[in-house]
This record gives structure tokens, sequence and C-alpha cells, in this order.
């Protein structure tokens, strides 16, 4: 098992011109986004739309995003949904799939009570050996995990951190401070600056697609106590966050994606593509910010990769 990952993109998943997963560009993706300074991806979180994928379709993405990227590089597979039973079996497949770690969303949609959320990722945990980190995230979910079980689930041996995106700060402050060997990666971009002077231990980004190696630039300066300059780029990158969430996400990142030459298809329905008005206020704004652009554009045109072993 490699170290934890601290600076990681939740990757948007590819899709072919009929509304298939793209295997081969997801390979070429995920070695792209090693490539600008990403230590770890997220596969099937949010942004690579999760929902909308069946169970094959992960299994097979999270196996080929594992090849491609190899030991030295983490693959957390996004195995939560509002279904324990069915996280269960998502959270084996995804060990069986060769990823290192598993993120775990707290259940959308039925707002469990704080003793269900408990009882859902500690079930997930008893599934399996990987390292679960779980995401709170309640401006999608309905639910915010409070610190009080955050603090039992960090006594769990291998729920090992929290993807942190509920804004509250003092919460996350309070977190460190009642369970300091449980880590948290910052889930919002805008937060990353503020969790990282606060000690928090990561983040998992949706701008790391464009701005990886700028942010791990702004992380490494607080580590070495470089707070001013960390700020300044904290600054700089305000109005890469903004435009990647204008329309939502994962709309806006893969419209902008598509829109610098990383051609990866449009996203499945309900997810749409900003129009033109709003897509035009989401270039400009990242035409005027500092990005990690691939030298050339990458398309799909590729040789497809080997296909991976069906879980079934």
């Amino acid at each position: 098992m490699v170290d934890f990952a601290r600076f990681m993109t939740a990757m948007v998943t590819p899709y072919t011109a009929d509304g298939n997963v793209n295997y081969p560009f997801a390979r070429r993706l995920a070695r792209h986004l090693v490539d600008i300074g990403n230590e770890g991806l997220v596969v099937t979180g949010t942004t690579g739309e999760a929902p909308l994928l069946s169970d094959d379709e992960k299994y097979r993405i999270w196996d080929e995003v594992k090849q491609e990227v190899g030991p030295n590089i983490t693959v957390v597979a996004g195995a939560g949904t509002n279904d324990t039973h069915h996280s269960v079996e998502l959270t084996r497949l995804a060990e069986r799939a060769g990823a290192d770690m598993v993120l775990a969303v707290a259940p959308y949609y039925l707002k469990p009570p704080q003793e269900g959320l408990y009882q859902h990722f500690k079930a997930m945990a008893e599934a399996t050996a990987l390292p679960i980190i779980v995401y709170n995230v309640p401006g999608r979910t309905g639910v915010n995990i409070t610190v009080d079980t955050l603090v039992r689930l960090s006594e769990i041996p291998n729920i090992v951190g929290d993807k942190e995106a509920n804004g509250d700060l003092t919460a996350a402050a309070e977190l460190m401070a009642r369970a300091p060997g449980f880590k948290i990666w910052s889930g919002n971009d805008s937060d990353n600056f503020s969790l990282w002077c606060l000690g928090a231990y990561g983040a998992i980004s949706v701008t790391g697609h464009l701005t990886a190696s700028i942010q791990r630039q702004m992380y490494e300066a607080i580590r070495a106590g470089n707070v001013d300059e960390a700020a300044a780029i904290h600054r700089s990158l305000l109005p890469v966050t903004s435009a990647c969430f204008l329309n939502g996400n994962p709309s806006s990142v893969r419209y902008a994606m598509r829109q610098f030459g990383i051609e990866i298809g449009p996203p499945r329905l309900p997810v749409v593509e900003p129009g033109e008005e709003v897509g035009g206020q989401i270039m400009s704004a990242l035409r005027q910010a500092p990005l990690d652009l691939p030298a050339e554009p990458l398309d799909a045109a590729a040789a497809p990769s080997p296909h991976a072993a069906s879980p079934r």
C-alpha cells in the first residue's frame, strides 16, 4: 500500500460520442493528471458522475486507471451510495479491482440520523481491508456528519480520514483537536487554503484538473511557513474555483476541459453543459488564470486498452 496521497483530483469520467465510458481515454486522462502534479485520483466520485455509472462500468474504470498509473499513485474508488448493502458490494468490488482506498459519501436523500451514518460507514469498513475516507458534503447529501460521529468513526481502524466539504472551519478545527490522527482532506477548493493553514492533511479537488501543480505550490508554501506566498496563490486561483462551479459540478469543469482541448465527451443526463452565455463567463475567467494545460490537445483517438475482467 502506497502512502496516503495528499493532493488528489476527483477525475471526470470520459465518454465516447455515443455516451459509453471511454476507457482508453480514461487512461490517458489519468496519466495527464498525474503528470501535472496529482499524487492520487478519486475515480467515480461526484465529479466522475458516480450515480450515472453501472457497477460494471465502475469496476472497469477503477481497474483500468490503476493499471495505468501504477503502484506509486493512489487510486481512490468512489464506492458510496445511499444504500448500505450496495455500498458494501461496491467496496468489495473496489478492492478486487485493485483500488488503494475507498471514498464513502454520506448516504444522500434519505437523511439518516447520526447512528445510521455511523452504522453505514462501519459496515463498509468491515467489508474491506482498504483504508476508507468518509465524505461529508451536506450540500449534496442533505445530511451533515457531526464531529461527534466523525470522532467515533476515527476509532474504526481502517476509516482513516474525512473529505470535508461542509464549509464549517470551526468544526474541522474541533475534529483535528479531538482526533489528531484522523486525516482531513479539503473537499471544497475554496477552503483548501484555510483548511491547510489549520493543519488539514490534503485536498480532493475539482479544479485540480486544471491547477494541480499550482495548488501543490500553495500547499508546500504553507508547510514551509510561507503563508503570505500561499495566500497570494490562493487569491490567484479564486477565479478558477468560481468558474469551475458556475454551472454546477461536474458540468462546468467538463465544459472547460473540452474547451481547452481535453476531449472527454459530453456528460450524461441529467448533467448538461452550460449555455453560450454561462460558458463564455467560465472561459473568460479561466483564460486570465494560471492553469496546467496539456502542451497538445488530448483527443479521444487512442488505441483500445486491454479489457478488464468483469466482476460478474
